[in-house]
């Protein structure tokens, strides 16, 4: 059975049909991909991760930012992606 995105299911309930449009021009992707994403048929890569977390952060409201690490399974693991490394950087 298929594994619900809940960061992407809540986006996409609290967004309007114009910021889901925007939202997966500026990731080059679809709304649809977008509900395949939330409904967990499918899987983000990295790349659709952050392409998705950057595009999010056009937004004003910042409900509608979304982290790449609650979208992808990889960047959630992933060292280079965590609070601490990001911390240590600045």
């Amino acid at each position: 059975m298929a594994s619900l995105n809940k960061t992407l299911y809540q986006w996409l309930r609290i967004a309007s049909p114009k910021q889901k449009q925007a939202l997966a021009r500026a990731a080059k992707t679809s709304v649809q991909q977008l509900g395949h994403l939330a409904y967990g048929r499918r899987f983000a890569s990295a790349q659709l991760a952050q392409s998705l977390a950057s595009a999010s952060k056009r937004f004003t409201n910042k409900e509608l930012h979304l982290d790449q690490r609650d979208i992808c399974g990889a960047c959630a693991r992933c060292p280079l992606t965590s609070p601490r490394t990001k911390a240590k950087a600045a």
